[in-house]
Formats: C-alpha cells, sequence, structure tokens
C-alpha cells in the first residue's frame, strides 16, 4: 500500500496544532508534530520522511527563519510559512530562507490545504521518479485514484463528480492507450442501466474537458482524445491546438 503524504507541524502554540492535526488527520495525511526548533532538529537528524513543513516563526527556542536557512529545510521538503508575522518583509524573508509558500494566521484550513497541494504539486517534477505508485500524470495534471482528487499543471484542485471520475480513473490506468466506450460504460455500469449509453459516456467526457478547458493555456488541446471509431484516450504531455490558416494562408490552386 503506498503511504499517504505526511505533514511536519512545527507549532508551540495549543489551540493551532490541534486544529491543523485533526483537521489533515481528517482528509487523509500523516501527521507528524514538532513543538519547538529542538524537536525540529531531532526529526530531521533521524531523517523523519517528510513531504510538506508547517514552520511558524515564533518558536520558544528559536526563530523559524534561522532554522529554515540552517537545516535547509526547502530542500528537505516543501516548506510553508504558518505565522501571525504578516508584514511584507517578513513574507520576503520567509521566502529568501526556502520557503515555497507563506500564510499568516488566523489559519483558514481549506485554503491551507490548497497551499499544500500546490506546494506538492510544483515539487513532483523534481522527484517524477519518486512519485507514489497511486499517482497518475498526464499533459500536466495529477490525479490521485486513491484520495479520487484531480490536480490541475498549477497544482489547484478541481472537483469532478463521482462518475466523471471514474471515467478519468479508466482513461489514465490505460496509459495513453485507447480505452473503447464499451469498457468505459463497464465502469459506470453501477447507474441504472436504463440510464447508461454510449451517450452518457460521451456526456461525462464532454462534462470533464469542459471543466479542464479554464485551467489549461489558450494554445493547448484537451488532454483526453477522441479516436474515431474506437473511444478516448489520455494524452501524457501537453500538446498545442494547431492554429487554423487565414485565408491568404492556403496553398494555391494548381
Amino acid at each position: 500500500m503506498t503511504p499517504s503524504t505526511t505533514i511536519l507541524i512545527v507549532e508551540d502554540t495549543f489551540e493551532d496544532r490541534l486544529l491543523m492535526t485533526h483537521f489533515f488527520t481528517s482528509i487523509g495525511y500523516t501527521v507528524v508534530v514538532a513543538v519547538s526548533g529542538a524537536e525540529l532538529r531531532q526529526k530531521i537528524a533521524k531523517e523523519v520522511p517528510v513531504d510538506v513543513i508547517l514552520l511558524d516563526v515564533n518558536l520558544p527556542d528559536g526563530n523559524g527563519f534561522a532554522l529554515a536557512d540552517e537545516l535547509h529545510l526547502g530542500d528537505y521538503a516543501g516548506l510553508i510559512f504558518v505565522t501571525s508575522r504578516g508584514e511584507e518583509h517578513d513574507r520576503i524573508l520567509g521566502l529568501d530562507v526556502g520557503g515555497d509558500d507563506y500564510v499568516t494566521k488566523p489559519i483558514q484550513l481549506k485554503e491551507l490545504a490548497a497551499r499544500i497541494r500546490s506546494v506538492l504539486r510544483r515539487r513532483l517534477p523534481k522527484n517524477a521518479a519518486n512519485l507514489p505508485d497511486n499517482y497518475r500524470e498526464f499533459a500536466g495534471w495529477m490525479l490521485d485514484p486513491v484520495r479520487r482528487e484531480l490536480f490541475c499543471p498549477a497544482g489547484e484542485l478541481l472537483p469532478l463528480t463521482s462518475g466523471e471520475l471514474n471515467v478519468l480513473n479508466a482513461l489514465a490506468a490505460a496509459e495513453g492507450n485507447v480505452v473503447g466506450r464499451d469498457y468505459l460504460l463497464d465502469v459506470i455500469s453501477n447507474r441504472d442501466p436504463r440510464q447508461v449509453s454510449s451517450h452518457t459516456v460521451d456526456s461525462l467526457i464532454g462534462r470533464i474537458r469542459s471543466k479542464m478547458q479554464p485551467r489549461m493555456p489558450a494554445d493547448q488541446r484537451s488532454p483526453i482524445e477522441t479516436v474515431r471509431g474506437k473511444g478516448y484516450r489520455l494524452l501524457l504531455t501537453p500538446q498545442m491546438l494547431v492554429p487554423a490558416k487565414s485565408p491568404t494562408e492556403y496553398d494555391p490552386l494548381p
């Protein structure tokens, strides 16, 4: 079984620590906690596997900026400062010492979760060979079939319905090969058979495309390609649209 993403919360305030721990555990993350700079040092020394560090600046035995710089935390894992210090010079310093993002308190948990996903997404290309087995990447998009989540190239979560996710999971599992409509019909066969047809598959594909399109460059093709007479497949790498020729660009008649 593939291990879940691990978050290290470095926070001395009990209420904030409890709030984040409960929330991130509830949505499927593994949470490790440190209440001081000393505990953080111990975990880094033991090479505790961590994907993202949420680091407070004002710790009882040290300064988060100094710790991040000294321990090279930005190289160890994704690093997000979570602090009450919101001045511009603090934000700049946080990024300069290796932070991937900077969030000010009071903590907005859903926003923080989105920022974590964004940080993870931005760091994935550096460790592509070490991606968890459950992740499927195509054309810059990232699909997690276990959590049933789709992330756009910018790292944002794109909400999909259960039926849309079932179809997309089937396409992603094919790794660029064509998936026939009959197979996709089987994937969504938990629906009432009287309501399922090839048009149901086409409708789901159309809805997925329409949701993905606003998150893509205007000149990029949809990663879901129609293969006439056969079905659909996912484009594994981004493909650009071929611009239509203007009337003056067409070859002259012989």
